[in-house]
């Protein structure tokens, strides 16, 4: 018996249904679907539980806002760095719901006829309803209110002749009475109670007044209230096949570990008929490939696994006023777009006051002129002494989030990455995820076209122009990673059919970004909603399902079991958290000394 067989048939009572993993708009809407029509549904999410109230007041309070296990935080924002990208993404019960700014803007028709799956299926007809479907449900409705960073944004839209483009962001956010409690105003009265936006800009630090359409107040709330189970701190390990009829007609078993106990983590295992892996992009790929590579549980999974990962070709800069004349913090945190061209969009972006933490990232643009890191940092010492005081407002005078505004630039242009598991200085030595550069069609670090906007919005509010520190390193970044699980007509083209469903592993399902076929040029949330809605509808209802069919050992394939780690390689990690830490009390006895 391995390490996580049952003994008998002590999970006779306790199989699901479907284990769904994750819970941001891929789990979320798998959970509530599935329940509704009949399913035992666990959901298994790696992030905390938050409610309103337990979000953190700014995002300087790094143990609620950070996902950093290594370091004890488990917040809902978490900072990926690797050798060709920075990627931010959330974490928690409701995923990035908790963490994103709410837009939901529907991709253009590139989108729909994408080389990658065109001839699949007529995909802007299929998806149409899923799309009204995702707007109703994610309460969307249109940002009622433009604030400074909109106008100098409608002004530099109205420059180029592209005014017609310019819009108020369609969010999921609810515009009540401002601060004014009410019963739920988007179900009928079945769902939460709501309170009216506040517009205090704090909605990618976590909503604190109950007017954020998070997914724990929609598709979870649902759920939940249909059946399913959540369990919150909850990270997969690995997902294995049960091949042969099972008494209990189980065909996955799904290993988990409580991602917040000290060192040895317990382990538990739990049995399901079908399993739906929704832990985005960088959860989602890195667990596949795990169980295809390294545990050898999911051995036949397509080797296009992981390949045609994409940015969304985007970009993170901003502009930090020199003056505060205006409070460029007000309003919900994006509230207006435009395109700058056929393939090139743009939103501001704000934070609340008091959270500056993303600051600590950031340099004045004028400082990157080198070709080279060394020449970058070099470069960036002599404008900080030339221009020190476009240095201190960009990272260190107060009122940062009033005087600051982050422009999200985005693309449909093609370009990627891959990802797959390694050793890199960022994984400490230790096998992970990391990434791949195409050398064909690399992801850019700059986007001249945004640039052109910041320089432009800059000299309206007379602000310093700033980027990312990850440009320091000629490395681009990115909030909103896509791809590397493609839908495809068999296992040679793709990871998933045209229903999501896992080529070779009948009842194992994607249902996040990961399918997502192209850079959409927008905010992929809605896009992910739609998409799962009809993968979902796809699924029967339990009592018209037909019988499942035992999983099947594919001929002359062994299965490898792997022994955990030892105490020092799980302690490891922790100990290069600590190492700073130690390295600075070193530093300080001997200077006393």
């Amino acid at each position: 018996m391995n390490n996580y067989e049952s003994a008998g048939n002590e999970f006779t009572n306790n199989v699901h249904d479907y284990v769904v993993i994750g819970s941001g708009f891929g789990g979320g809407v798998s959970a509530m679907r599935l329940s509704q029509k009949g399913y035992k549904v666990l959901v298994l999410e790696r992030g905390k539980r938050y409610s309103a109230e337990d979000f953190p007041k700014t995002n300087w309070h790094v143990s609620k806002y950070l996902w950093l296990p290594a370091a004890r935080c488990f917040g809902i924002m978490g900072l990926n760095f690797f050798d060709d990208i920075w990627i931010l993404n959330g974490s928690g019960v409701g995923g990035g719901s908790l963490v994103y700014a709410s837009t939901h803007i529907k991709p253009s028709k590139e989108f729909f006829e994408a080389q990658e799956w065109q001839k699949l299926a007529d995909w802007e007809a299929e998806l149409a309803p899923h799309f009204e479907t995702a707007n109703r449900m994610l309460g969307v409705a249109e940002n009622p209110l433009y604030w400074p960073a909109d106008h100098a944004l409608h002004d530099i839209a109205e420059e180029l002749g592209k005014e017609e483009t310019f819009k108020p962001t369609p969010v999921a956010i609810f515009f009540g009475e401002p601060g004014e409690v009410v019963s739920d105003p988007f179900f009928d009265g079945e769902g939460p109670e709501r309170a009216g936006c506040i517009h205090c800009g704090g909605c990618m630090v976590g909503c604190r007044h109950n007017a954020k359409n998070t997914l724990d107040k929609n598709y979870l709330y649902f759920a939940e209230k249909w059946g399913a189970e959540i369990r919150a701190e909850a990270n997969v390990l690995d997902i294995r096949p049960l091949y042969g009829p099972q008494p209990d007609n189980a065909r996955y078993e799904v290993v988990y570990e409580h991602i917040t106990d000290w060192f040895m983590k317990r382990k538990q295992v739990v049995r399901t008929r079908n399993v739906v892996v929704a832990g985005g992009v960088l959860g989602t790929v890195d667990l596949l490939l795990k169980c295809r590579d390294e545990s050898g549980s999911l051995p036949k999974l397509s080797r296009r696994l992981g390949l045609r990962v994409r940015s969304n070709s985007e970009a993170l800069i901003g502009v930090t006023a020199r003056e505060t004349a205006q409070d460029f913090s007000e309003g919900v945190a994006i509230t207006s777009h435009f395109w700058v061209d056929e393939v090139t969009s743009v939103e501001p972006v704000r934070f609340p006051p008091g959270s500056s933490f993303m600051r600590t990232l950031m340099l004045p643009l004028e400082s990157l002129k080198g070709k080279t890191t060394l020449a970058h940092f070099g470069h960036a010492l002599w404008e900080g002494l030339k221009r020190p005081f476009d240095l201190l407002t960009v990272r260190v005078l107060p009122k940062w989030p009033e005087k600051n505004t982050v422009l999200l630039v985005m693309q449909t242009l093609d370009n990627r990455m891959s990802l797959r598991r390694g050793r890199s200085l960022w994984t400490l030595g230790f096998k992970g995820l990391v990434t791949h550069r195409d050398p064909d069609q690399p992801i850019p670090t700059v986007i001249e076209t945004g640039r052109a906007i910041l320089n432009r919005f800059a000299d309206k509010v007379n602000g310093v122009p700033w980027v990312g520190m990850n440009e320091l390193m000629n490395k681009p970044n990115t909030a909103h990673v896509l791809g590397g699980c493609g839908i495809g007509g068999n296992e040679t083209e793709g990871v998933v059919d045209v229903n999501q469903q896992v080529f070779n592993y009948p009842g194992l399902y994607v249902a996040d970004a990961s399918v997502i076929p192209v850079n959409l040029g927008v905010n992929p949330s809605l896009t992910i909603t739609a998409m799962t809605e009809r993968a979902m509808a796809h699924i029967p209802q339990k009592v018209d399902a037909p019988p499942l069919e035992p999983l099947q050992k594919p001929e002359g394939l062994e299965l490898v079991q792997r022994k955990d780690g030892r105490f020092l390689q799980k302690a490891l990690p922790f100990i290069f958290a600590l190492l700073p830490l130690s390295l600075l009390f070193l530093f300080k006895t001997f200077k006393r000394k």
